[in-house]
């Protein structure tokens, strides 16, 4: 009853906000259709989902503004029943405070709803203070992001485009038009501290980062990226080195990543990117679920060592995109294939067909019985903004 209430109250704030000219308010509804297959027998499964958000800015005054971010999730289907701890792994939260809220958990169904954005924004002349549960950007590639301390994402997780936030606070000062000194910690669910400086500058038509910190009280951490162009295509890279505080015999690790992109006249883009994981296993020791249910961190970009992706997307029409993704591992011989077709009916409608197929050497449990190893799924999607 009380999450009811407090999701009421949410919509109540939303709807009153239109009406007001120091207001904003966007979100959508999206309706998710999922078939996948659960095992190597072919097994499939259903899963339906309804998703709802709201985004909301308060514009105080000159000088503060009020945000938050509210994910509405109604999930239908034998997954819910048939994977352990299904409902625990959809509600997690990794920040220092617990914004996610399970109101339904019932054998087919589950409602979960989750407040990733919950902010306070201070600015005056060239300083900016951001309090709150934020998302801190600091990625220069497009697919795995070493110098991304604080909101390490999925890619495979395409329906949750905001991405994650984390419970931080952080201090920008802008030098100039294009250069700022940063300084962001962050507490996240198991109260470890994160800090770490960032200084971002403009040089020779490339932006240009270093960082250096304590990441999660474990690993000193030092790091950099930059961002520009080669041959009329895009051009970036990041790299991360993290030495554990506490001494041991593997020492520090490196991770680190290279990206490359270029759009032709036709409308066709293509995508490279290549990444090395210092802390990636030589295999996937519980097949396709190393990947799937990945504890990510900027740590455990990827189950193994080496990864490289490839993609294409072309316009066939104003409306009609398609576009193909795949990543292949050689440890393990890990290969993704990801299709995806997208049409837009109008401004604020769109359907999607996507499709996602994972493989990976067989492998077996401690047992000897043998574990999934490969896995399709299709996605239907319609998604409707306001």
């Amino acid at each position: 009853m009380l999450n009811n209430r407090i999701f009421a109250a949410f919509l109540f704030l939303s709807l009153f906000a239109n009406a007001q000219d120091n207001w904003m308010v966007k979100g959508y509804v999206k309706g998710l259709t999922a078939m996948q297959t659960i095992d190597d027998n072919g097994e499939m499964a259903l899963e339906n989902t309804a998703h709802n958000r709201f985004d909301v800015n308060w514009f105080i005054n000159d000088k503060f503004t009020f945000t938050f971010g509210l994910r509405n999730r109604i999930i239908i289907g034998n997954n819910v029943s048939l994977i352990p701890g299904y409902t625990d792994y959809v509600s997690r939260d990794y920040g220092y405070l617990d914004l996610s809220w399970v109101w339904a958990d019932e054998t087919s169904w589950i409602g979960v709803s989750q407040l990733d954005r919950f902010m306070l924004d201070y600015t005056t002349g060239n300083l900016q203070i951001t309090l709150g549960r934020q998302r801190i950007n600091w990625g220069q590639t497009f697919v795995w992001n070493p110098n991304d301390l604080f909101n390490t994402y999925s890619y495979f997780d395409f329906d949750y485009e905001e991405k994650p936030g984390s419970d931080a606070l952080r201090l920008q000062y802008y030098i100039g038009q294009s250069s700022k000194l940063e300084l962001s910690t962050s507490l996240n669910s198991e109260s470890e501290l994160t800090s770490v400086l960032l200084y971002r500058f403009n040089t020779k038509g490339y932006d240009i980062q270093f960082l250096g910190g304590v990441f999660t009280e474990t690993d000193y951490v030092i790091g950099g990226g930059f961002s520009g162009s080669i041959s009329g295509g895009g051009f970036s890279g990041e790299m991360t080195y993290f030495h554990p505080m506490e001494e041991n015999d593997e020492g520090g690790k490196v991770t680190a990543a290279i990206h490359y992109d270029y759009t032709f006249k036709s409308s066709l883009n293509l995508q490279f990117e290549a990444l090395y994981n210092g802390f990636g296993a030589d295999n996937f020791s519980s097949g396709i679920g190393d990947v799937i249910f990945q504890d990510l961190s900027p740590k455990n970009l990827f189950p193994t060592k080496l990864a490289l992706l490839g993609s294409g997307g072309y316009d066939v029409s104003p409306l009609f995109r398609v576009m193909l993704a795949g990543i292949f591992g050689p440890d393990g011989n890990f290969l993704y294939v990801g299709p995806t077709l997208t049409y837009s009916i109008s401004n604020s409608m769109e359907l999607a067909g996507i499709g996602q197929y994972f493989s990976t050497d067989e492998v077996s449990d401690s047992n000897g019985d043998p574990l999934v190893s490969s896995g399709t799924a299709i996605f239907v999607r319609f998604k409707w903004s306001f």
